[in-house]
């Protein structure tokens, strides 16, 4: 399905298919809804977030958007190595009561 103005609006417009709710829903105002329908162009982040709603009847297309359409990849494997950026080195003796607390 292709995304319009209208079809934000029909969804997320309320009962009144306010253009004004439509907007404060998607975090923008009436107006750059308006620039949008007039340049018949939706921008990206709102297609995302019309994907994300439920409201909304709207597949995310990233060719659409000029975005590489190959996705991310996630790594499910469990590594059992442990990496952390402290430092290995042991603290000298006698410095050792520096980084004690006095009691």
């Amino acid at each position: 399905m292709t995304l319009t103005v209208d079809l934000i609006i029909q969804n997320l417009g309320g009962p009144e298919r306010s253009r004004a709710e439509a907007a404060r829903k998607l975090g923008v105002t009436p107006s750059a809804l308006s620039m949008m329908k007039l340049r018949g162009k939706i921008s990206r982040e709102i297609a995302l977030l019309c994907h994300l709603s439920s409201d909304v009847p709207y597949v995310f297309n990233p060719k659409d958007y000029g975005v590489d359409d190959k996705g991310l990849k996630l790594n499910l494997e469990i590594s059992k190595k442990v990496t952390t950026n402290d430092s290995t080195k042991s603290v000298p003796n006698a410095n050792i009561n520096r980084y004690c607390r006095a009691s």
